[in-house]
């Protein structure tokens, strides 16, 4: 059988036509397996691989050793870095209060670190911790020492300190006193409101509001002469005052304290309101 020329002309055209479309689709392909791989060995070579990590902020922490169980160390990938997932990892730590890593490209990782502090001794219904101002529990024995202040609050459940109002208000008075006042100190709680030993004086601070103001107050009642086994009353911070063991009461004008002091119903000394300011 005769093919006409011209119907063989055409199936040869479509041939080559089809052999070069599947010609240029492999070229591309190829292409894109060298340029994706390429790519890869890019990323995971030393060019682009952790070379430097530096930290700021890792004292007590375990940080180190999560950044090395992160794989934060120098031979990593960049790629292979996660900036969240490290955060994650450290934040895990009681000590740490917060962290940031960022990924400076080509090959650098920075990583702040915040730390936790022990303010207190806390006592609780499962027994004594140390805690940081925000209610962490904090890595410790089982002992107080003489050194921390302390919170005694042993009909509080241990669960709920890290949201107990009057536990973090403590912390935070305890936080703002100088650190020279703090051997001795204990706070607890009486009849709704906060008391404290400081320095040998018993210290009515009323409600757990304003205990970095009612901290200042009593440093600067400290700093006159108050005689001895007076009960001191930082219920208004601005307007501190005692009452002494005669019964007689007197402010410091410097300090914004009142002079004559006045009793309250329990026994304590009580600012012009009696309330907190």
């Amino acid at each position: 059988m005769t093919i006409d020329p011209r119907l063989a002309e055409r199936r040869k055209d479509v041939a080559e036509d089809k052999a070069k479309q599947n010609m240029s689709r492999l070229l591309k392909f190829l292409a894109t397996v060298l340029v994706a791989g390429s790519l890869v060995w890019l990323a995971f070579s030393p060019w682009l691989s952790v070379t430097q990590v530096e930290t700021s902020g890792i004292a007590v922490s375990s940080g180190h050793a999560v950044l090395a169980t992160q794989g934060v160390v120098a031979g990593t990938p960049m790629i292979q870095v996660s900036e969240s997932g490290t955060e994650a990892a450290l934040l895990e730590d009681p000590w740490i209060e917060s962290a940031e890593v960022d990924k400076d490209w080509p090959n650098r990782v920075d990583v702040t670190v915040v730390e936790r502090a022990p303010v207190a001794w806390t006592n609780t219904e499962s027994g004594w911790t140390r805690r940081a101002v925000d209610g962490i529990a904090l890595p410790s024995g089982s002992e107080p020492d003489e050194e921390m202040a302390r919170i005694d609050m042993p009909h509080l459940a241990a669960a709920a300190v890290e949201t107990a109002p009057d536990i973090l208000a403590a912390l935070q008075f305890i936080e703002a006193l100088p650190s020279e006042l703090h051997q001795g100190t204990v706070v607890t709680m009486n009849e709704g409101e906060l008391w404290a030993w400081v320095s040998g004086y018993q210290v009515r601070l009323g409600r757990g509001v304003e205990m970095r103001a009612k901290a200042l107050s009593l440093e600067a009642l400290l700093d006159t002469k108050i005689p001895a086994e007076s009960l001191l009353n930082v219920i208004a911070p601005t307007n501190p005052s005692y009452l002494a063991p005669d019964g007689g009461g007197a402010g410091d004008d410097d300090a914004g304290a009142s002079n004559g002091s006045v009793t309250s119903d329990d026994g304590g000394s009580g600012g012009e309101s009696g309330e907190d300011g």
